[in-house]
């Protein structure tokens, strides 16, 4: 946060980074946590996909307590404390954030020659990173939602034009993802269960959660190190290449090609930090850090971004696959003509000017509000708590 808001007081941004690297390799070298494999309870390959689900896998686990990747856990049991998680696939993710993922070579879309473009989910999803099909719900993440061992692929059936489940394990019945349930098209899927008790549960999912996990370590040291100038390939195959090696992904080198089509931050970074937020970015996708990184790094030139409101694209093909009031008539989806193609728009009626989105160097949204009961707590106990600047 110092070095990207120009903050020079005492301890230097320097300093810090020195010290969040030096306690991340503390950790490292405790041996008391590691990342989460194959050999490991709870991380079964799938007999659906033709990936590791590993990484998948752990974040429906009853169970977090021996998972070794589990530095803090929330624990949920049955009867006792319970959430929605396993039916939590009704938010959207966005067009930029789809397009992040790498390709199976490890290269952005942009610069890689297995990107089969986005004419339709299957193509857009196709030879990407796996945690991609691990996080947005795609025929490529089947799973048993039928207590007689039916598979589907993808909820939010009512909305498609043809659906007829076959008990054939494995089998992709639509490859088209539910558009009830989500709103861009781009549904979350890392979170729901495969469990059939899981799927029933409304607000009784009883799997425990991750409040902080090894991997968050592996990423720290990785950003501190590239900061602090000291990121070697030693430091790369430690961290981001053994969160790599868990999905078979290619491996980060210290000289990685520029992406030919970058996201602007706002200012330059060398691609080597560029690949290192991009990697943040996909591993903790949906545990809540993508907000505070943005402001952290004083990179609110993203939300400038036009595909930053957009959803999956939508053409003819695509069309094809859902019932014709999905994108025609008084109930159609809302879509929006960017760059001489269509998509599902994000928000309903709203444009794309940059200008109704940015944000100015002081913004009070930097910070969070100190909720006023803290204030005069902290009065009667004789300190002075002040609120944040804009939010008095």
């Amino acid at each position: 946060y110092k070095k990207y808001h120009n903050v020079s007081t005492s301890p230097t941004s320097q300093e810090l980074l020195q010290k969040a690297a030096t306690l991340a390799k503390e950790v490292m070298d405790s041996g008391l946590y590691d990342i989460v494999q194959g050999s490991d309870a709870g991380a079964n390959q799938s007999a659906f996909a033709d990936y590791p689900l590993y990484y998948a896998n752990q974040f429906t686990q009853e169970d977090l307590t021996t998972n070794k990747e589990c530095i803090l856990a929330r624990v949920f049991e049955a009867d006792v404390l319970t959430h929605n998680l396993a039916r939590s696939g009704g938010v959207g993710l966005s067009k930029d954030f789809a397009e992040s993922f790498l390709c199976k070579d490890g290269l952005p879309i942009a610069n890689s020659s297995e990107y089969k473009g986005d004419e339709t989910l299957d193509d857009e999803m196709a030879n990407r990173d796996p945690r991609m099909y691990q996080i947005i719900d795609s025929k490529y993440r089947p799973y048993t939602v039928k207590s007689n061992g039916m598979r589907v692929v993808n909820s939010g059936i009512d909305d498609k034009k043809e659906f007829s489940p076959s008990e054939e394990p494995g089998t992709n019945v639509h490859s088209a993802p539910g558009l009830t349930g989500t709103a861009t098209g781009y549904s979350p899927i890392k979170l729901v269960s495969a469990s059939q008790s899981q799927q029933d549960a409304v607000k009784t999912s009883s799997y425990d959660w991750f409040v902080f996990r090894y991997a968050e370590i592996l990423l720290i040291y990785a950003e501190a190190k590239c900061e602090l100038g000291e990121c070697t390939q030693a430091v790369l195959d430690e961290t981001i290449n053994k969160l790599r090696d868990r999905v078979e992904m290619k491996h980060l080198t210290v000289s990685p090609v520029a992406d030919l089509n970058p996201v602007d931050y706002g200012y330059s970074i060398t691609p080597l930090l560029y690949e290192i937020r991009r990697e943040r970015r996909i591993e903790l996708a949906l545990e809540g850090f993508r907000y505070d990184d943005i402001m952290r790094w004083n990179a609110m030139k993203l939300f400038e971004n036009p595909k930053t409101y957009l959803g999956m694209r939508v053409t003819d093909k695509v069309k094809a696959l859902y019932q014709p009031e999905v994108f025609e008539g008084s109930t159609a989806r809302d879509l929006i003509e960017y760059n001489g193609k269509t998509y599902i728009r994000m928000y309903s009626g709203k444009s794309l000017n940059e200008a109704g989105r940015k944000w100015t160097g002081n913004d009070k949204r930097l910070y969070y509000p100190i909720p006023t009961s803290q204030i005069t707590l902290s009065a009667s106990h004789g300190s002075l708590l002040k609120q944040n600047p804009g939010w008095e």
